[in-house]
């Protein structure tokens, strides 16, 4: 109650030689503020890829001004990371000490695995970077190819 949360997720698109993030922020009932869809030049490894996500999530919450903020994603190394504070001087690492630079800047914050079924608003968002022409944000009002998803991740498994 009274966190704003956004779930995070990245997409490799080996064939067209860039990668994906999408974001999801939503209230504490569940309902859609914002999202995001960008494009991330070259073939990342997916923990790399989950760290960008994690990062431009946190980069959103910050530009939208809320002070109670939670990051849930599905890659494990990523949440364990950002849960322990620790980083390395990995790629992987070297993200997760900028989302932890800025989730200095929070009031509260705190960082959730989930499993990829809770996670597929996030992941529509990153596979439309497959398909879409720029980087794309979304207020209030979300895109038609990520309403069932949305829907889908308010379900329990």
């Amino acid at each position: 109650m009274g966190f704003v949360k956004a779930n995070f997720d990245g997409a490799i698109f080996p064939s067209e030689g860039f990668s994906g993030i999408g974001v999801v922020v939503r209230d504490d009932a569940g309902n859609f503020i914002a999202g995001l869809t960008k494009k991330i030049p070259g073939v990342l490894a997916p923990d790399v890829i989950e760290a960008y996500a994690a990062k431009f999530g946190t980069k959103l919450l910050v530009e939208l001004g809320y002070s109670h903020v939670a990051l849930e994603g599905d890659n494990l190394k990523v949440i364990k990371m950002l849960q322990l504070c620790d980083s390395d001087d990995s790629a992987c690492g070297v993200l997760v000490e900028d989302v932890l630079q800025l989730l200095r800047s929070f009031a509260k914050w705190e960082t959730t695995w989930i499993p990829r079924s809770l996670n597929s608003a996030a992941h529509s968002f990153a596979r439309n970077a497959c398909t879409a022409l720029d980087d794309y944000m979304w207020n209030l009002s979300p895109p038609s190819f990520v309403l069932s998803a949305l829907q889908a991740d308010l379900i329990p498994s």
